[in-house]
C-alpha cells in the first residue's frame, strides 16, 4: 500500500444541529507514535471514530476526504487493516469465562470469544502467542479472564488487537480503571509494541500516561486540532490553554506529570 495509513482534509462531523469535529486536517504516517490529547468533550473519540469508520463526515464540501492506507473508496476490510482499537469499553464486553489465548483469537474473526462454527488452526495460535509475548502477556493464556486484574485484561486485548497485524494500534484511554500495577503494565506493553515498529496512537486526557518512545502530540480542543507537533509542544503553556486552567507541568526520564 502507498500513501499514509490515514489522510483526513477539511473533515467535519456533525451530530444534530452540532459540529463534533470541525475542518479537521490531520496526516498519520507508518511508524509515527502518536499522542491524542484533551480534555473530556474535546472531540478525542469523534475523531478515532472517525478512523474507525463508525462516524462520516459531511462530504458536501467537495475538497473535504477521509483516505485510508492511500485510497478515498475503502470498506471495513481496509480499516480493519489499518487500526486495531483497544478501548476500556471493549474491555466490559469481555467480562465472561474464556482464556486469555481464547479472547486472543477472538481478534481473527472480531468476535466475543470463539466458537464451534470458527475453524482455529496452529497459525492462528502462533500468532496469538506472539501477540501475547509482544504485551507481556504470555502466562495469560491459560488465566481465565473474569478473574484477570484490569491491567492484565488491557494487555490481553491489547494483544488481540494486534493479532491480525494491523498498520496501527489505537489505545483509546488505555489506563481508565487501572491501579498503579495495572498503569505500570500497560506502559510497560506500549513500549514493547513502539519499539517493535509498529505504528502507536495513544488516546488520553493524562499527560502521565505517555511513554518516552512517542515522538508527536495532537491536542484536541472544541472539536478542533489546537496544536500539532513534536513532543516539544507539550508544555506548561499550550497545557494550559488546552485544558482552560493554569497547568504545572514535571518531565523526568522521558516522563511527565501534570496538575493544576
Amino acid at each position: 500500500m502507498t500513501g499514509p495509513i490515514i489522510e483526513m482534509h477539511k473533515v467535519t462531523v456533525g451530530m444534530g444541529d452540532v459540529d463534533i469535529l470541525k475542518n479537521i486536517d490531520l496526516t498519520i504516517e507508518r511508524g509515527e507514535r502518536i499522542v491524542i490529547l484533551g480534555a473530556n468533550g474535546s472531540g478525542k473519540s469523534s475523531l478515532i471514530k472517525v478512523m474507525m469508520g463508525e462516524y462520516r463526515h459531511d462530504t458536501s464540501d467537495e475538497a473535504s476526504y477521509v483516505r485510508i492506507r492511500g485510497s478515498d473508496l475503502w470498506d471495513m476490510q481496509e480499516v480493519r487493516a489499518a487500526f486495531g482499537l483497544v478501548s476500556s469499553d471493549l474491555q466490559v464486553d469481555f467480562m465472561r469465562e474464556m482464556d486469555g489465548l481464547d479472547a486472543v483469537l477472538s481478534g481473527f474473526f472480531g468476535s466475543i470469544g470463539t466458537n464451534r462454527s470458527q475453524s482455529v488452526d496452529g497459525d492462528m495460535e502462533k500468532k496469538a502467542c506472539k501477540a501475547l509475548k509482544l504485551v507481556g502477556g504470555l502466562r495469560l493464556a491459560e488465566k481465565d479472564i473474569s478473574i484477570m486484574s484490569m491491567g492484565e485484561a488491557r494487555r490481553v486485548l491489547m494483544a488481540r488487537a494486534l493479532v491480525n497485524d494491523p498498520e496501527a494500534l489505537i489505545l483509546d484511554e488505555p489506563m481508565n480503571n487501572l491501579d498503579l500495577t495495572g498503569k505500570h503494565a500497560v506502559r510497560q506493553a506500549m513500549t514493547s509494541i513502539a519499539k517493535a515498529g509498529k505504528t502507536l496512537i495513544l488516546v488520553t486526557q493524562d499527560p502521565s500516561d505517555i511513554i518516552p518512545e512517542m515522538d508527536r502530540v495532537i491536542m484536541m480542543k472544541g472539536g478542533k486540532v489546537f496544536r500539532d507537533g513534536g513532543i516539544e509542544i507539550l508544555d506548561e503553556k499550550n497545557l494550559s490553554k488546552l485544558f482552560n486552567v493554569p497547568v504545572h507541568l514535571v518531565k523526568r526520564d522521558g516522563r511527565f506529570w501534570a496538575w493544576s
